[in-house]
């Protein structure tokens, strides 16, 4: 299952200085410093904890990374951070912790990129990991024609961050990098919307072309001009082809036609029935539980954030009475741990509510079950687990 928060370390951690330099340096080239570790007081590890926790509550969506090294006689303050105000409020907290530090500590995006902080994704779907290599663990996904944010480089690999905020390692050849600029004309230009579920893009307007590219649906692309039952299109990286008509709609059009209602949002929920669950997964390919729910939802026109932990500060709360009378068709169901015993709680899976107990979901694959407990499809795990309930579609009540 996809886990909506993951166990967390302390941010101001005992480190060693080539590690440190790795960090900080990107794609600038800084060369490893010779520090030797200096173990930070408790009073400095609080302050810096603080901090943390003010401008990036969580990891995955905010960028602060601080620890405190010995160089020569100096206590050194270094890692990287995504605002001067995060440094400041670092460097002054440690002061009033009673620490007197030197600052070594990055902001980024990284200079080296220079403009080019923005990138146009031209893979149907590319793939956002924990870290810098293929064997890491998978954390998003984003669709093609949708934009990142750059925040630096390290060899073929980039940190970016997608429109709902997830920092992830992408690799370099899934984006066309370019500047904010290039992504504003982008989106101003006559855009095609997929809605086919997958289709491919071809060199010339015949079926038995050679493929450019796979796209699936959500992915968006931009159009050249028409040819018979067929759209020339251009990809973010400025590759050419093909792509039937019946595969795509005019962007513009297709969002101002959204209608996020109970039935819409059923609807699309079950054309998706079968689909495999995949860790990580936000696209028709493969999905997680939360991509199942955010690629739903975005498909009526309603954005949510990529965990479940995420999704579940999102909406207004609806009440879990024993008979769940206050649910209605479209609500966001959470399952994980209550809080108790001074353990906090904790929210590992989502679904959508449909009515009548019936909830649909990605485990193992897009299915329906029931949380009526006679039912030949009751989930027990779930009905055990039911914690929350969110609703982000206007009440019909």
């Amino acid at each position: 299952m996809r886990m909506g928060t993951m166990n967390q370390t302390s941010t101001v951690s005992l480190v060693l200085a080539a590690a440190l330099a790795v960090l900080c340096a990107g794609c600038s080239g800084l060369s490893p410093a010779r520090e030797q570790p200096a173990a930070p007081s408790a009073a400095l590890e609080r302050a810096l904890e603080s901090v943390r926790a003010k401008h990036a509550p969580d990891p995955h969506l905010g960028l602060f990374h601080v620890g405190a090294a010995r160089e020569g006689n100096r206590l050194v303050l270094t890692g990287e951070v995504a605002s001067a105000s995060a440094r400041a409020d670092a460097l002054a907290a440690a002061r009033a912790a009673g620490s007197e530090v030197a600052d070594r500590i990055a902001v980024l995006p990284d200079p080296a990129l220079g403009e080019a902080t923005r990138g146009l994704v031209c893979l149907s779907v590319a793939t956002g990991r924990e870290q810098p290599e293929h064997k890491a663990e998978m954390g998003t996904q984003e669709l093609m024609g949708h934009s990142v944010r750059i925040w630096k480089c390290a060899g073929l690999w980039s940190l970016v961050q997608t429109a709902d905020r997830y920092i992830s390692w992408m690799e370099e050849g899934s984006f066309h990098r370019c500047t904010p600029a290039d992504v504003e004309a982008w989106n101003a230009s006559a855009l095609l919307i997929v809605t086919t579920f997958e289709d491919r893009v071809l060199e010339g307007p015949d079926p038995h072309a050679q493929p450019v590219s796979d796209v699936v649906m959500g992915c968006l692309v931009r159009r050249i001009g028409e040819t018979g039952d067929w759209y020339r299109v251009e990809l973010p990286d400025r590759r050419g082809g093909y792509l039937r008509r019946t595969s795509a709609e005019d962007y513009t059009a297709w969002r101002e036609s959204r209608r996020a209602t109970p039935e819409n949002i059923e609807r699309t929920a079950r054309s998706l029935l079968g689909r495999p669950y995949l860790w990580g997964g936000s696209s028709p390919k493969g999905l997680d539980c939360s991509g199942f729910t955010k690629l739903v939802f975005f498909l009526n026109g309603i954005s949510l954030d990529r965990n479940a932990s995420h999704q579940a500060r999102q909406g207004a709360a609806i009440l879990l009475d024993p008979g769940l009378s206050m649910l209605e068709k479209g609500d966001l169901l959470f399952f994980g741990r209550r809080a108790a015993d001074g353990r906090p709680g904790r929210v590992t899976h989502t679904g959508i509510y449909l009515g009548d107990r019936l909830f649909i979901h990605a485990s193992e694959r897009v299915r329906i079950n029931s949380l009526d407990p006679a039912s030949p499809i009751r989930d027990e795990h779930r009905i055990r687990t039911l914690i929350q309930a969110r609703r982000v579609l206007p009440s019909e009540s």
